[in-house]
């Protein structure tokens, strides 16, 4: 690694990770898919295609998966809540963010729209920065999300610091005031990026698109050559090469009526070679490299890299979940996939958006993922059942989980059946026990009448 690799890599790389690990071997700065391209977005993979965070959302398996973990954590309801003396939680609706956490984050984002920008950063980047706007008492009164490509947090002493550019001025915000959503990393400070990670995969399948878009442009042809039954003289071989030997074609030579006769526009004409020429396929056609089975398989790739079940890219190859097999992939897909997401924006928004009052006041932030979890009518009907005759759940709480107008009066309670006691007091109601079979019980003894004495 070079000098000015070394200063680039320190000012853009955590220690654990070098350059070769993220842009990969150098390269001369004149190449133009060597390490110093492709850490500015661009270089090219080894299909031939270049390959950054920008680019890969090009490719639509990759622009699914983000859209299939973000928007399930952009919709769920995001509410304050307390805990009460009980231990039961209480949404809090006095505080600063109340209404702007579920609505409105800032005067220009909905939360929806913010949610799913923070997530999207983390799903390309690996890591999504949002900053924590706060008043003269220190709290926090908005959330603005930061470009993941110019933030980045760098120890200072004792400090976390997070440097980042807005309109091309340089600002230092202390990490406690930035939340930042990451998922696999070496060092713990820095997300590691999936694009960079799978840039290879993702290149492949950018590639096949566009052979297979050349494909049809060109007739829906393979590449050849041009077979001539003689020996070209000099004029005709500057014809068909073109004037002063460019590799465009002369305006009135053969290659130039050959040109006008391929195109997709010129699809299904007649194709006239002249002086005897003859056209002979050389490359494989796409049938024999399995064109479309290779696609397939680089769409799995991508469902591989962000953990996304096929059927949920619109993949149906080879599927044979069906029914309620499908709805416990989904409940899979939110346990395995959306809640670990859940669970790093919660820790984030828990531990920085709070004062240390707050904190020790019982205020955090909950992410409802009840409704992505819940079953069919049928297996709802029959939790609700279970729940209510053993008083797990009043009706009240029923219909607020159903968003049904709550029953009044008595539907606060709890209730069991007649016929559930305590084990503690079972032994005292329970009757004495029959007699064994076959054994009759012992006769009374008989009691003694005193005799009367004669009048």
């Amino acid at each position: 690694m070079n000098r000015l690799q070394r200063i680039l890599a320190a000012a853009f790389l955590p220690a654990e990770m070098t350059a070769l690990d993220r842009f990969g071997p150098s390269d001369p700065m004149s190449s133009g898919g060597g390490w110093f391209v492709r850490m500015l977005g661009g270089g090219k993979t080894k299909a031939g295609v270049a390959v950054s965070e920008h680019t890969a959302m090009l490719f639509p398996a990759v622009y699914a998966c983000i859209n299939r973990i973000s928007n399930p954590l952009a919709m769920v309801p995001a509410k304050i809540y307390q805990t009460d003396g009980n231990g039961n939680p209480v949404e809090v609706k006095e505080h600063t963010m109340s209404e702007r956490l579920p609505l409105r984050p800032n005067d220009f984002m909905s939360s929806r729209t913010l949610r799913k920008v923070g997530q999207s950063h983390a799903l390309l980047w690996g890591n999504g920065y949002i900053e924590i706007e706060r008043n003269a008492r220190g709290e926090a009164v908005g959330l603005w999300p930061l470009l993941p490509d110019r933030t980045r947090p760098k120890r200072a002493g004792e400090r976390l610091l997070v440097h980042t550019t807005i309109d091309g001025k340089s600002f230092e915000i202390d990490q406690g005031d930035v939340l930042h959503v990451m998922d696999l990393s070496h060092d713990g400070y820095i997300g590691i990026s999936q694009i960079a990670m799978a840039r290879q995969a993702i290149g492949m399948g950018l590639a096949m698109e566009e052979f297979g878009a050349k494909f049809f442009a060109n007739d829906a042809k393979s590449g050849g050559f041009f077979m001539h039954p003689g020996k070209l003289g000099p004029q005709a071989f500057r014809n068909i090469k073109g004037r002063d030997g460019e590799e465009k074609a002369a305006p009135e030579g053969p290659r130039a009526r050959i040109e006008k006769q391929s195109g997709l526009d010129n699809a299904h004409r007649v194709k006239v070679l002249e002086e005897g020429m003859k056209f002979i396929q050389t490359t494989i056609p796409p049938e024999d490299a399995q064109f479309l089975g290779s696609r397939e398989f680089q769409i799995a790739e991508v469902a591989r890299i962000y953990d996304v079940p096929l059927i949920l890219l619109q993949s149906h190859e080879k599927t044979t979940s069906w029914g309620t097999g499908i709805e416990q992939l989904m409940i899979g897909f939110v346990r395995q996939t959306v809640q670990p997401w859940v669970t790093a924006w919660e820790q984030e928004l828990n531990w920085k958006l709070f004062t240390e009052q707050e904190r020790a006041d019982g205020l955090y932030v909950k992410f409802n993922l009840k409704a992505l979890l819940r079953g069919d009518t049928a297996a709802r009907a029959a939790f609700y059942k279970a729940m209510f005759e053993v008083g797990g759940i009043t009706p009240d709480q029923i219909c607020q989980l159903e968003e049904i107008e709550p029953i009044g009066e008595g539907g606060d309670r709890r209730y069991r059946p007649m016929n559930f006691v305590p084990l503690e007091d079972a032994a005292e109601d329970d009757p004495e026990p029959p007699p064994p079979l076959g054994r009759l019980p012992a006769a009374p003894s008989p009691i003694e009448e005193e005799e009367e004495e004669p009048a």
